[in-house]
């Protein structure tokens, strides 16, 4: 299914309420610039100073953003830019932060522990985790801070009866009338197959051995042996293997060209007949088929409804803070 930049832009724009950025209006300046033990203040909110160290944290991590497209040195006016939205985004956050701190939240640090062990579960080794943390330029203790603050801010936003919509379903059935060309699929087909592997450098041997040992695989299919058990005991598919040789759906384009020839020229439940790709010999069993056409609105409503939910909280979330900022005592000494 297709997407368009819009749908998606919007999505993740609302997924994390502080990243959002505001049109500054109504706020005090001052002529000078204070003095902190964290640099120069660069604002106030409500008397609560933000220094310039955290401005300047803000702006790098934007910086390498366009440095992963090859910017090698930013422009002053975009440096500029880039300053004036990051404290917006800084005083956003602060002005959320202290409503947030006016309520108790007893069990904030249970939750976030358990999310971040959840979150950790996901990676089988300590290395793995390691490595995605740096990815995110984050520490185990920080990742940790983070979800505290996201817990909080959910906490916080249910409180304010923020946190749940529930479309409509007449504006579902819009959307998808509207957006249908974002439903668009293309034919795919449920594979699970069984690879005996051919090195590019095997010898004539090897390879009548590994055609010998398919043809084989298939004489047990025949005689109902199941696909799926043969697959896990000899397929050399490390992708697959302990899933009974499911690759699950599949478009044209996923796998080798032999192999989507075979892939959706075959009948539905039947094995196919031997064949090679580059990595050595195939067989497979076509599970089910989805013609190309149209996604169904029954089984685009989940999708649709996520999105339309997460729009109208989005809105929700920036009124609430727009609010909150109005009533706040915020001086920018920013110039």
């Amino acid at each position: 299914m297709q997407t368009k930049t819009n749908i998606t832009t919007f999505t993740l724009a609302t997924c994390w309420v502080i990243s959002l950025l505001f049109c500054c209006t109504g706020l005090g300046r001052a002529d000078s610039a204070e003095k902190t033990d964290r640099g120069k203040i660069v604002a106030k909110v409500n008397g609560q100073p933000i220094g310039e160290d955290r401005l300047t944290l803000e702006v790098t991590r934007d910086l390498e953003k366009y440095n992963k497209f090859g910017m090698k040195k930013a422009a002053p006016e975009l440096i500029k830019t880039l300053n004036k939205q990051a404290l917006e985004r800084i005083i956003d956050n602060e002005v959320l932060s202290q409503a947030i701190s006016k309520y108790e939240m007893p069990d904030i640090e249970q939750k976030a522990l358990q999310e971040f062990n959840d979150l950790k579960k996901h990676y089988d080794t300590q290395e793995r985790f390691d490595g995605y943390l740096k990815s995110r330029q984050m520490t185990e203790q920080s990742m940790l801070a983070s979800l505290q603050n996201k817990t909080m801010i959910t906490t916080y936003m249910e409180k304010q009866g923020i946190l749940h919509f529930d479309p409509p379903e007449e504006e579902v059935l819009a959307f998808y009338e509207h957006n249908k060309e974002n439903f668009k699929k293309k034919e795919r087909v449920n594979v699970q197959h069984i690879l005996v592997q051919v090195k590019d450098d095997a010898k004539q041997p090897e390879r009548d051995a590994a055609l010998q040992k398919i043809n084989d695989i298939k004489q047990k299919i025949q005689a109902g042996a199941d696909f799926g058990a043969l697959a896990e005991e000899y397929s050399d598919c490390l992708m697959s293997k302990q899933q009974g040789g499911q690759l699950g759906f599949i478009e044209k384009g996923f796998m080798p060209p032999e192999f989507d020839e075979i892939a959706f020229s075959s009948e539905q439940g039947t094995t196919s007949k031997v064949f090679q790709t580059g990595f050595g010999y195939h067989l497979l069993q076509v599970l089910a088929k989805e013609p190309s056409g149209y996604l169904p609105i029954d089984q685009a409503r989940p999708f649709i409804k996520k999105f339309l939910e997460e729009k109208h909280i989005g809105k929700m979330r920036l009124e609430h803070i727009k609010e909150l900022r109005k009533k706040a005592d915020v001086e920018i000494y920013l110039n």
